[in-house]
């Protein structure tokens, strides 16, 4: 599942000395519709066949709007990206806050760096001989995506026993991977990407995505027949949605 899908096209509109970049879908539907995603990218549905000026003014009548939700977004995204990596920074993990601490270890006889994290209650802490920013954060990645491996692994193998629809979905590879713009993407050849901070959503967000990209083994889009099939696995997905929608921008390192 992408934070904004491949299947569209970018459209760009310039107003008040502004660039406006949008993805734009065609779907079959009646409206058009303007969203702003958690990371203040501007999304566009349209029904098939309407013409892009037409898509054009609607964007430009809105362009205040869209500019002032866009600036929101971005602006509390950066909030959270702007990290000393030092303690007390807040990291998600499963969907809770942690307080970052980190434990300086003096080894005078260890030249290499190096370091071991651990979970305690609220906070998620580093033992380190190197408190360098780039080395602490270099080390959280790897720590996340080590616990994405693990959590994507036994949520599929829970899943998989657990629903019978599962059990007949098999990609080719399931790989954790870092990706900056999506959550999950599956390929045309069955290869399923899911995202190295996953670990940082909630368990069943964690089901959802997974569910999502297995879907798209039966369907290669966001046709009604593919989120149906997400309903049938996961009935109450547009939950886990909504906690993506509102939770996605501190998903990051």
């Amino acid at each position: 599942m992408n934070m904004i899908s491949k299947d569209y096209e970018i459209l760009n509109v310039s107003f008040k000395n502004k660039e406006i970049e949008a993805a734009l879908f065609y779907k079959n539907r009646k409206n058009i519709c303007i969203k702003i995603d958690s990371f203040g990218k501007v999304i566009v549905i349209s029904p098939p066949k309407v013409s892009k000026k037409t898509i054009r003014d609607i964007i430009l009548k809105k362009g205040d709007w869209i500019l002032k939700k866009s600036s929101e977004y971005k602006d509390r995204e950066e909030v959270y990206r702007e990290r000393t990596f030092m303690t007390g920074d807040k990291f998600l993990y499963l969907g809770e806050e942690y307080c970052l601490i980190i434990n300086e270890t003096l080894e005078t006889c260890v030249k290499k760096s190096n370091c071991k994290i651990n979970i305690d209650e609220s906070k998620i802490i580093v033992q380190t001989n190197d408190t360098s920013k780039d080395f602490i954060k270099k080390s959280l990645k790897y720590w996340y995506k080590k616990e994405s491996q693990r959590i994507v692994s036994e949520r599929i193998d829970y899943l998989k026993s657990n629903c019978d629809i599962m059990k007949q979905l098999t990609p080719v590879n399931v790989k954790v991977k870092e990706q900056k713009s999506r959550w999950g993407s599956c390929t045309s050849q069955k290869n399923i990407y899911i995202n190295s901070k996953i670990s940082m959503a909630r368990l069943d967000v964690i089901d959802y995505i997974i569910i999502h990209e297995f879907s798209h083994l039966l369907h290669m889009n966001h046709s009604k027949k593919f989120y149906d099939l997400v309903k049938n696995i996961m009935p109450d997905y547009k939950d886990k949605e909504n906690w993506l929608k509102k939770n996605g921008y501190k998903i990051t390192i």
